[in-house]
């Protein structure tokens, strides 16, 4: 028993020494970026003194989370958020010529670090892993404004080789803090980014509503090109295609949107342009990014798209009545204490979702839809719901009568579903004719939702 105890004080010892190692290493690194930050932007004396120790407790922060130190970054972050408290109007007050670290600057990484930090020492049991799949497009084909009048061009297009270098390091740093904090919130064991390069290339589509002009890819064209196995294995997407904006998007008296967020098959589709990872837009700063911008930055941008995919799925929060509500203080639940926005994804986590019913991994954790068998009929028998209620088509049991299904609404309707080879379909007295139904089931193999045309149902 003693030898047992000696080795595994011996095993700790060798993880501290290896950990330590690891953070020296990255500290080193995120030395030579802020000096390379700081000589791009006119010397570090030039930056006011709280914006760089700011700016440094959230980069070594990163590093000792990274190393697994999350002691240290804690403390880092606590030190900031003593001298500077959460919420005060004086963040705002916090920015720097053509630098772009966050709005307010460094903000809302750091208190994402800081949910890391609090949820990691509250609960350490995890879930499986959950795998971000980046999907680019080598080439496309793109639609964009010309000057002085407006008039559309189409280009051939490559990807920026910025986003290729390296073994996509860009997209990797990008997401470092963004993925450190989705695997605490949903206590999953590792959240993992797979990029996956298409061999053909997407369109990118431009639209111009007079005021704002949107610049998508064909997101989920690109996204039927990718192998099977791939997409068995992805829980959220991302698209990256050839930026449809003319340099950094100044002089058009258009704001440009390329970025956003929305849904493939249920899952979250992240969508951007290569740009948005080279270059700062003219409405967010002006030049290159530097890395130390783009590891205080972009985690805020991923936060917030996701964010809108999180209180989608979970609806009867309420957190999301109307596109961006949090953006006027009034709207915000009475318990909520903070002002900015990230202080609203902090309080969603930590007061409605990291306790919600389905849990947040199984909320974004990819769909397993069951092969049914006649035995499985009967658990198919209950209320379902499709959120947000709109009719009340959207109210709906299904039933059991002499060993036969129906699927009845809220409105009277009813309409008979068939078992067919395993499959769920539905037949010729239903409105829609036959449309086979693919039953979703969690890990535990409960049946929790059914996917009923572009409808999810969920069982009650």
């Amino acid at each position: 028993m003693r030898y047992f105890v000696f080795t595994l004080a011996c095993l700790h010892m060798v993880n501290l020494f290896a950990n330590g190692n690891r953070a020296q290493h990255l500290y080193a690194l995120t030395d030579s970026q802020l000096e390379h930050f700081f000589k791009e932007n006119g010397g570090e004396s030039e930056f006011p003194d709280f914006y760089k120790r700011s700016l440094k407790a959230l980069l070594y922060a990163e590093d000792d989370i990274e190393a697994g130190d999350y002691e240290s970054a804690g403390l880092r972050v606590e030190k900031i958020f003593t001298e500077l408290p959460i919420s005060s109007p004086k963040w705002q007050k916090i920015n720097f010529r053509g630098v772009h670290i966050g709005t307010p600057s460094c903000y809302a990484s750091l208190r994402m670090i800081q949910q890391i930090v609090t949820l990691k020492s509250l609960d350490n049991k995890t879930k499986g892993s959950l795998q971000i799949t980046a999907v680019i497009a080598p080439h496309a084909k793109v639609q964009r404004v010309t000057l002085p009048n407006l008039e559309i061009e189409n280009v051939n297009l490559k990807v920026s080789p910025e986003i290729l270098a390296d073994d996509y390091k860009v997209l990797h740093t990008s997401t470092k803090i963004f993925r450190h904090w989705l695997k605490v919130i949903t206590k999953a064991k590792e959240v993992n980014l797979k990029v996956h390069l298409l061999s053909e290339g997407t369109q990118v589509m431009n639209n111009d509503n007079g005021k704002i002009i949107t610049s998508y890819p064909k997101a989920r064209q690109m996204i039927d090109q990718v192998p099977e196995e791939l997409k068995d294995s992805t829980d959220m997407w991302w698209v990256i295609a050839p930026s449809g904006v003319p340099g950094d998007g100044s002089g058009f008296k258009r704001h440009f949107i390329t970025g956003g967020m929305t849904q493939y098959k249920g899952q979250a589709l992240f969508l951007s342009d290569d740009a948005w990872f080279t270059r700062k837009p003219v409405h967010l700063g002006k030049g290159e990014y530097t890395t130390v911008e783009i590891r205080a930055y972009q985690p805020q941008w991923f936060q917030h798209e996701f964010m809108h995919h999180i209180y989608k799925k979970w609806p009867r929060f309420n957190l999301e009545k109307t596109g961006h509500s949090w953006f006027s203080r009034e709207t915000w639940p009475q318990d909520f204490k903070g002002i900015y926005e990230p202080d609203y994804y902090y309080e969603s986590i930590s007061k409605r979702l990291i306790n919600a019913t389905p849990e947040l991994y199984e909320g974004i954790k990819a769909p397993k839809f069951l092969k049914l068998r006649k035995t499985d009929l009967q658990k198919l028998v209950g209320e379902y719901h499709r959120i947000p209620i709109e009719n009340k088509w959207h109210e709906v049991e299904i039933v059991q009568t002499n060993g036969q299904l129906f699927w009845r609404n809220s409105a009277n309707f009813q309409w008979s579903l068939k078992l067919v080879e395993g499959e769920l379909w539905t037949q010729e007295d239903c409105p829609y004719k036959k449309h086979q139904l693919h039953v979703r089931v969690d890990s535990n193999g409960q049946i929790t939702a059914i996917q009923f045309g572009n409808g999810t149902y969920t069982k009650l």
